[in-house]
């Protein structure tokens, strides 16, 4: 197997080299559209059996026309993510690269780029912020904790007061208690500072 061949066959994703109409028609597609999507690329260049389009999530079609006519009319590069649906029904997360190649005169021949799958690393960031959602109900439990304590606290200061000498070890342990419940709602109150901060 050559270089070009062995790199394509561990990539999560393909290249394409298509049309700047409607479908995106592709003119040429490597075989990890099939390999990642389950569409072989003889169903898809040419639009022989389906369209490029129709495998995308219909609702993002829109966005790429917008994204794709932007680059072109500035002459730059676009990156952008989106949905293809999988050949067995479900949708895939992937981002884009890709650009226009003009010739001499400066007449668009074609578009070409990369499509990437990324829906691992959406399930990585639901699966954080699923962590993230935990850590904050937890901490919001700590914080309800540490007011009652802060309560049980006074209380006893209160009790140790009214029972004189014999309570002053009482009120030393109140006094413990007010300090530990302070610097540890200070804590948590840091902690789900930052989690809504990165929410």
């Amino acid at each position: 197997m050559d270089f070009q061949s062995s790199v394509l066959s561990r990539m999560s994703g393909f290249l394409y080299r298509c049309r700047a109409d409607e479908n995106y028609t592709m003119l040429e597609m490597t075989d990890g559209v099939e390999r990642i999507f389950g569409y072989p690329v003889d169903e898809i260049v040419g639009n022989r059996t389906r369209t490029f389009t129709s495998i995308m999530f219909e609702e993002d079609v829109p966005l790429m026309d917008e994204v794709v006519g932007r680059a072109l009319e500035g002459r730059t590069d676009w990156t952008m993510e989106y949905r293809i649906r999988h050949r067995d029904g479900h949708l895939v997360w992937v981002t884009e690269t890709g650009g226009g190649v003009w010739d001499e005169t400066g007449e668009l021949l074609y578009l070409e780029g990369s499509i990437i799958n990324i829906e691992s690393l959406y399930q990585r960031i639901d699966e954080q912020t699923s962590g993230m959602r935990v850590t904050a109900s937890k901490t919001n439990e700590i914080l309800q904790s540490l007011r009652y304590l802060k309560l049980l606290a006074v209380n006893a200061g209160i009790e140790a007061a009214r029972a004189g000498t014999a309570g002053s070890g009482f009120a030393v342990l109140a006094a413990e208690m007010r300090t530990l419940a302070n610097s540890s709602e200070e804590a948590a109150r840091a902690i789900s500072n930052a989690q809504r901060k990165a929410d």
